[in-house]
C-alpha cells in the first residue's frame, strides 16, 4: 500500500454544492410561478421534486467522472514471469 495515498480533498463539498443549488434553482423557480400563476403548492412541489432528480443525477455523474479520473494503474510484479 503506498504512502502517499491521494486525499479526496475538497471534491464531495463542492459537488454537494453545485447538487444543492441546482436543487434550490428548481425550487425558486417553482415559487415564482406559482406565485405569479396563483397555483401555490403545485409548480413549487413539482419543480423540487424535478430539481431533486436532477441534483442527484448531475451528482452521480460528478462522482463517475472524478473516479474515472482517480483510478490508478496496479502496480506490476515484478516477481518471475
Amino acid at each position: 500500500m503506498p504512502a502517499d495515498q491521494p486525499s479526496p480533498g475538497p471534491r464531495m463539498p463542492v459537488g454537494l454544492m453545485v447538487a444543492g443549488s441546482e436543487m434550490a434553482s428548481f425550487t425558486i423557480l417553482g415559487l415564482l410561478l406559482d406565485f405569479g400563476l396563483g397555483t401555490m403548492p403545485g409548480f413549487t412541489i413539482g419543480l423540487t421534486l424535478l430539481g431533486l432528480v436532477v441534483s442527484l443525477w448531475h451528482l452521480v455523474k460528478m462522482s463517475q467522472a472524478m473516479s474515472k479520473t482517480s483510478k490508478q494503474k496496479p502496480p506490476e510484479s515484478g516477481v518471475g514471469s
